[in-house]
């Protein structure tokens, strides 16, 4: 397979019908420090379908001040606004509480501690679209922080919420982490038709090959034999789905993967792009998802496992 070329699997769907497990999300966190994309990250969290009992918790913190605390009655009574929309949104969801959160201190160590206090599903932020070539995002990014100390999956929103999500991309590797983020995604869009990718890296066995000198047959042979490798095991991981009637659309795709997951959602008009976190970066090194979430025009859910209340 050539690199870029897309192949679609030949994947039976079946018609849509009950799902197990549970729908929607039912605790959720979202971070606002009251500026547009904080703003717009809380109206897609109204758009998010949650289930029984939910909870929907706002909130922000902010440096510790000095002095007048004009500072902290002006956020807490954004914060109060905020809330008080909230519950005017979800009036007709008796079963959903809303709760305010108002911390002090840093914004990314408020949220790991209110994520881990609550068990929290998702948390849910504005995003950050770097723009200049080869750029990434800052060492002090919001976003990349969030995403390396959150133990559990972080939304980041960048174009307004005009409806739900209507165009899902999951791009998955077969590891317990794409099998929660393909999970998260069917929850999130219940009712929506899901494209799952995955990429068929094969650069490292490329190079091999040239070092030794091979023929252009074995490099034909390498790609084919890892594409039909790829098909088998996309195939065993999305049978658990099939069962449930959901419609996957199923696709292998060759290249580097940050660059060849980009170019499909462009292709694909996604609005959502889904995809497992790894865990934080080694040294100066910036993981697969930040690369992701630096370049993607779209939402972006980075997946982890979920966090675990803190008695």
């Amino acid at each position: 397979m050539r690199q870029h070329e897309l192949t679609r699997l030949d994947i039976p769907l079946l018609s849509p019908g009950p799902s197990r497990g549970p729908r929607g999300m039912t605790r959720l966190v979202v971070a606002t420090d009251f500026s547009l994309r904080s703003e717009l990250a809380l109206a897609r969290a109204l758009r998010l379908p949650l289930g029984m009992g939910a909870t929907f918790t706002v909130m922000h913190a902010g440096p510790p001040l000095e002095g007048s605390p004009a500072g902290i009655v002006a956020g807490e009574r954004c914060l109060r606004k905020a809330v008080s929309a909230v519950a005017r949104r979800l009036r007709q969801r008796q079963d959903v509480t809303v709760h305010e959160e108002l911390r002090r201190g840093d914004a990314v160590d408020a949220a790991v501690a209110v994520a881990r206090e609550q068990g929290a599903e998702l948390v849910v932020l504005g995003g950050t679209h770097v723009t200049a070539p080869g750029r990434e995002l800052g060492e002090r990014s919001t976003v990349r922080r969030m995403v390396r100390r959150l133990d559990t999956s972080v939304l980041t929103v960048l174009p307004h919420p005009a409806r739900p999500y209507a165009s899902p991309l999951v791009a998955v590797d077969f590891s317990r982490e794409s099998r929660r983020a393909l999970e998260l995604t069917l929850r999130l869009c219940p009712l929506t038709l899901v494209e799952v990718l995955h990429v068929v890296d094969t650069r490292a066995e490329e190079a091999a090959l040239r070092a030794r000198g091979a023929s252009p047959e074995s490099f034909l042979v390498l790609q084919r034999e890892r594409e039909d490798a790829a098909r088998v095991a996309l195939a065993r991981f999305l049978a658990p789905y099939r069962e449930t009637g959901r419609e996957l659309e199923a696709r292998l795709r060759g290249g580097e993967p940050g660059e060849s997951i980009l170019a499909h959602a462009a292709e694909l008009g996604t609005d959502l792009l889904a995809l497992a976190g790894s865990g934080q970066a080694e040294g100066c090194g910036v993981s697969l998802a930040e690369r992701v979430l630096a370049r993607s025009s779209c939402d972006v859910l980075v997946s982890r496992h979920e966090g675990r209340a803190v008695s």
